[in-house]
């Protein structure tokens, strides 16, 4: 219980002094500014006591890794550092004006202008450089600059292939455009001609397969049908006699042979 109250008591103390700090150090950056744009004196507080405080809490809570608690631990002393010399300045500076020490000089004033101008200018700087320093970031940019290196790599392995399959193709292919040459000169042999050459690459078109017609189915036709099945009948003329047609059978119909005969129908 005692450690509990012991801390508290800490906390409390470094509340108010921290308070005080931070009024004195705004009274100072507030002479640095225009009457109209006093109200900008607290946000270059944030580079001060406002800055140690959200650097200690980052140290302790949010920074990752060895780059960002570095720059976290730093700032937090850049900024007591800033915030004891700002305070102090202040408390000259009206001691000094109420005729109790004396006066600081405009060198001295330039001095702490340019003191406050370097810390403020620290803390944006350290801020980049915290969130630049995200373990997860770090990563990121690995891997980017992994996958650039294989991309590069692949290039340069493309490079080198086309030259060798370069050298492979080229006699195949004079060799082919010679043939073609001396076959053209060739067909002009004799005629008197000289025939031209079309210096112009072109693809040649390519070649249809030749597919296999289907036989057409013949069309159906009724009278042939009926000339057909009276082509195949033996037809009796009455006196015992039989006749048999010879005509090609028509419409795929089968003639009779000689041995399948009909019956004669019985008289009546």
């Amino acid at each position: 219980m005692f450690k509990k109250i012991g801390m508290l008591l800490v906390t409390v103390l470094g509340g108010a002094l921290l308070v005080y700090s931070a009024t004195r150090s705004l009274d100072f950056i507030e002479l640095t500014l225009p009457p109209d744009r006093k109200i900008l004196a607290y946000f270059g507080l944030a580079a001060l006591d406002g800055g140690l405080v959200a650097w200690l809490l980052s140290y302790l809570y949010g920074s990752r890794g060895g780059w960002q608690r570095a720059i976290s631990i730093l700032m937090v002393c850049v900024d007591v550092a800033g915030a004891v010399v700002m305070f102090t300045l202040d408390t000259l500076y009206n001691t000094g004006k109420a005729g109790m020490t004396k006066a600081m000089t405009p060198e001295e004033l330039t001095n702490a202008v340019l003191a406050l101008s370097g810390i403020i200018a620290l803390n944006i700087i350290a801020t980049i450089a915290h969130h630049l320093t995200d373990p997860d970031k770090l990563r990121e940019q690995a891997e980017e600059e992994a996958f650039a290196k294989v991309e590069e790599a692949t290039l340069k392995q493309i490079s080198s292939n086309a030259d060798t399959l370069a050298a492979q193709l080229a006699p195949t292919l004079a060799a082919d455009w010679m043939n073609q040459t001396r076959a053209r000169y060739m067909a002009f042999v004799g005629t008197g001609k000289i025939p031209t050459i079309d210096a112009t690459a072109q693809d040649a078109a390519p070649l249809m397969p030749v597919l296999a017609s289907e036989p057409k189915a013949k069309p159906f036709s009724l009278s042939a049908l009926w000339a057909g099945l009276m082509n195949g009948w033996r037809v009796s003329d009455g006196g015992g006699r039989n006749f048999q047609s010879v005509t090609p059978p028509v419409g795929g119909v089968k003639p009779k042979t000689e041995g399948e005969n009909f019956t004669d129908a019985p008289a009546g």
